[in-house]
């Protein structure tokens, strides 16, 4: 039986990269599709689309961070993105902001995870909660600078599109483990 170190801090293993670059590439390849849908509500709402979207984007983070469930692995998730982001120049890049806005929220999971264990309905919904207030916030206030009041509801907004990413990923968890892609 290993310890909580020894389970941790263990190397990546070639599948494990392979899995966290296949579910990064998966996040980045539904982002074109999710995001103009988004964007017809937020803009007329007049709040950044991120905020809403993100919950569903920051799924892939979580279910990697449970699959490989060693330290770096949502970290690693988030810099694949960023670099992939600002090289190809899609997406809404950001320039080379854009690898501090995908990196910091694998890096608020791989704090949370510190303090939660396991795949629970409960773990994921905080892991998606945390990575897009994350996210939101760091785009809401270098690059759009929005104000109190517009800040305030895109946390919000952020919360509730991550409670539904957690749901989302135990669903998606459930259906990979049902049908023995991961255990």
């Amino acid at each position: 039986m290993m310890n909580i170190k020894e389970r941790h801090f263990k190397r990546f293993t070639l599948l494990d990269l392979v899995m966290i670059a296949c579910l990064a590439a998966i996040g980045l390849a539904i982002k074109p599709i999710i995001n103009p849908l988004v964007h017809i509500v937020s803009s007329s709402l007049r709040i950044p689309g991120g905020s809403l979207s993100g919950g569903l984007l920051m799924m892939w983070m979580a279910i990697t961070k449970v699959i490989v469930n060693k330290t770096g692995s949502a970290f690693i998730f988030g810099l694949a993105q960023g670099i992939t982001v600002m090289i190809l120049g899609f997406f809404g890049s950001h320039g080379v902001f854009s690898i501090v806005s995908y990196t910091l929220p694998g890096l608020s999971i791989e704090i949370l995870a510190l303090f939660l264990k396991g795949s629970s309905l409960f773990t994921l919904c905080l892991y998606c909660i945390v990575a897009n207030l994350t996210g939101t916030i760091l785009v809401a206030l270098v690059i759009m600078q929005l104000p109190f009041i517009p800040l305030m509801i895109s946390l919000i907004i952020s919360v509730l599109s991550g409670m539904m990413g957690g749901y989302l990923a135990d669903i998606v968890l459930k259906k990979m483990s049902k049908y023995g892609i991961v255990v």
